[in-house]
């Protein structure tokens, strides 16, 4: 009988050598692996989510905060006091960008929006007023707007439906080949922002331009102003040209460093779509969805559905949006405050289905879903059949779904059962 370490010297060797060409091959395979494996996580962007790797810094310059907000202040203060300084244009049978403007008893300023965009060195565009069953001063004052702005057009709802379906309304109809999402308390930063997004967008063929939004508090003569971080990590170092098809909507700081980044940059305001891909999201998203009746937050809902289905998109470091802090906002004096936690499940519900097959992208709807276990007015909300049937939905879908961890679904079932008014078998 013979032992590995007692074989006559010629076959030992031969042994040796065969079993140590066995351990060396395995050793190369397992180490072509992990090379293959550290490849493949270092190179995500590359591999998995096809990113555009351009530096936007150094493909076009634009002003700093301070140099923009600075360069823009008296552009501010003529659309605030109303004045016209371009002069009138004929509105295009094919105008190139189309502005959607949900107005809700919005006569007290709603002017410098519109003011904001008729003074803009760019003339080729329509506004879609979408008027959610405002009262009848602000209706007469909107129609007296179009009748000395023929590039101005109202669509009507017969009752308030809420921002949502507002929006999605005034989206449908519209003509131009790009469109810019507005509230009607904002303003256009300065005059050349319709210019340099409809030329940049044009140039590149992008489904979507991302620019940047100063936030402010508008006092008599006074600006207090913060800048609103759109798309930059916790060190607020900005992004690089960006796009994730198969990531969805999450966006990456060049770090390639997950946990570093704000995600979900839900607000609709610094965007600037192409009309074909909106429509194509409203569409998808379906008239019984966006039908039900929003008051805040609806942008997450188109957001997510469009930046699930664009095939690119490029953020450009030009301060171009006014987002105007207004304490007399529809949502700000909402005092429902079941109507506000109805607002994160119907928020909730698209979501899944328009959220990528990803976990770290799963896990958000874990998140969110833990969010409203936590609600105080969620047992008033579980009292309505539609919203109970609803609710129960979303968490059967997030339970069942095999992309989220059994952790995950174990945290969720463990809040859930202590919550006994939810009737649900966990």
């Amino acid at each position: 009988m013979k032992f590995f370490f007692f074989e006559t010297k010629n076959e030992g060797d031969k042994n040796i050598k065969k079993k140590l060409f066995i351990i060396s091959f395995l050793f190369l395979l397992i180490l072509s692996f992990r090379i293959i494996n550290v490849f493949y996580r270092y190179n995500e962007f590359d591999y998995l989510y096809s990113i555009y790797k351009h530096n936007i810094f150094n493909e076009e310059k634009f002003d700093s905060y301070d140099v923009s907000f600075n360069k823009a202040k008296e552009f501010i203060n003529n659309n605030i006091k109303g004045i016209l300084i371009t002069e009138k244009v004929k509105l295009s049978n094919n105008p190139k960008v189309s502005i959607v403007i949900p107005c809700y008893n919005c006569k007290k300023f709603i002017l410098r929006a519109i003011r904001s965009i008729q003074n803009q060195n760019f003339s080729n565009y329509e506004i879609i007023i979408s008027n959610d069953g405002s009262n009848k001063d602000t209706l007469s004052f909107i129609e007296q707007l179009q009748k000395e702005e023929n590039r101005i057009k109202i669509v009507n709802n017969k009752i308030n439906m809420g921002l949502l379906y507002s929006r999605c309304i005034g989206t449908l109809t519209a003509k131009g080949e790009y469109i810019l999402p507005m509230d009607s308390d904002d303003m256009l930063l300065d005059e050349d922002v319709l210019y340099i997004l409809t030329n940049i967008i044009s140039k590149s063929n992008f489904d979507i331009i991302i620019y940047n939004s100063i936030s402010t508090d508008l006092k008599p003569n006074v600006y207090t102003t913060k800048f609103a971080p759109t798309l930059f990590d916790k060190n607020h170092k900005p992004n690089l040209v960006l796009f994730q098809p198969n990531l969805g909507y999450y966006h990456i700081a060049p770090s390639k460093n997950l946990e570093n980044c704000y995600f979900n940059d839900e607000l609709i305001h610094g965007k600037f779509f192409k009309t074909k891909v909106y429509k194509t999201a409203v569409n998808k998203l379906g008239k019984e969805r966006y039908s039900r009746y929003m008051i805040l937050a609806e942008d997450d809902i188109v957001n997510n559905v469009i930046f699930n289905i664009a095939k690119s998109a490029k953020f450009i470091a030009k301060y171009g949006y006014l987002f105007i802090n207004n304490e007399e906002s529809y949502s700000k004096r909402q005092k429902d405050k079941v109507q506000l936690v109805r607002n994160y499940l119907y928020i909730l519900d698209p979501m899944i289905d328009f959220t990528l097959d990803i976990p770290r992208n799963k896990k958000v709807l874990v998140n969110f879903i833990i969010f409203l276990f936590k609600q105080q007015y969620l047992k008033d909300l579980l009292n309505t059949e539609y919203d109970n049937k609803l609710f129960i939905s979303c968490l059967d879908r997030i339970i069942k779904c095999k992309y989220i961890s059994d952790k995950f679904k174990n945290e969720i079932r463990t809040r859930g059962k202590n919550l006994n008014f939810i009737k649900y078998n966990f």
